[in-house]
């Protein structure tokens, strides 16, 4: 945890997901304030004809990413994230900005394990403590 699972109407050249995956890690440290090395990506390629949403002109493909995240994010934090990574799916994918969904689950700290452990709910202390996104 972190994680961000997309998964995708097409199929893409590996660098795009490499691009797009390294990315939204670096927006996902950034905006939700933790280290670099802690969100994870998956890419599932469903191509063309398997992943849909029924908008006002009939079936459409979409992007749907799907952010499972630690509890303690401020709901503006959320919309910033989301608002990212909608931006930066449309750039890469060369996908409509509507048809990005982004859909985020909160969970809490004991609903995951890390070295065998529980992990917490995040805190602002945690993001003083982990220094620039940047950093590893």
């Amino acid at each position: 945890m972190p994680y961000l699972h997309l998964d995708l109407a097409k199929t893409y050249p590996s660098q795009t997901k490499r691009e797009l995956a390294a990315r939204l890690c670096r927006l996902y440290a950034d905006v939700m304030q933790t280290q670099l090395w802690r969100p994870n990506v998956g890419i599932a390629e469903l191509g063309e004809d398997n992943l849909f949403h029924l908008g006002a002109d009939g079936l459409e493909p979409v992007t749907m990413v799907l952010v499972e995240t630690r509890r303690g994010r401020s709901p503006d934090q959320r919309l910033e994230l989301g608002r990212g990574i909608v931006d930066i799916c449309s750039e890469v994918l060369g996908v409509p900005r509507k048809t990005v969904l982004v859909e985020f689950t909160a969970h809490s700290g004991d609903e995951m394990l890390r070295d065998g452990e529980w992990t917490n709910d995040w805190t602002a202390a945690e993001a003083c403590a982990a220094g620039p996104a940047s950093s590893s």
